[in-house]
């Protein structure tokens, strides 16, 4: 049996804003609160309308929210019922 070689991140890719909720939680219109209070980096730009950021520059932003103890809150989808 093979172990899966973990893919490297590439600081560089861009990721959307779906990506940011999903992975913080949260919903568009926090995501763009948190943006105009510098709680999250600006979009580098936009493709077909839809903003875009370096997954680098995300990951820093999220580094800094976690350390600073921020809580995470709870995905919605995966509340138990």
């Amino acid at each position: 049996m093979q172990t899966a070689t973990p893919t490297p991140v590439d600081p560089e890719r861009l990721i959307d804003g779906a990506f940011i909720d999903s992975d913080l939680g949260i919903v568009d219109r926090t995501r763009r609160n948190m943006v105009r209070r510098g709680d999250l980096p600006e979009p580098v730009g936009y493709v077909g309308g839809r903003a875009r950021w370096r997954l680098g520059d995300y990951l820093a932003a999220r580094e800094r929210l976690l350390a600073s103890g921020r809580p995470r809150r709870p995905n919605p989808s995966s509340a138990v019922a």
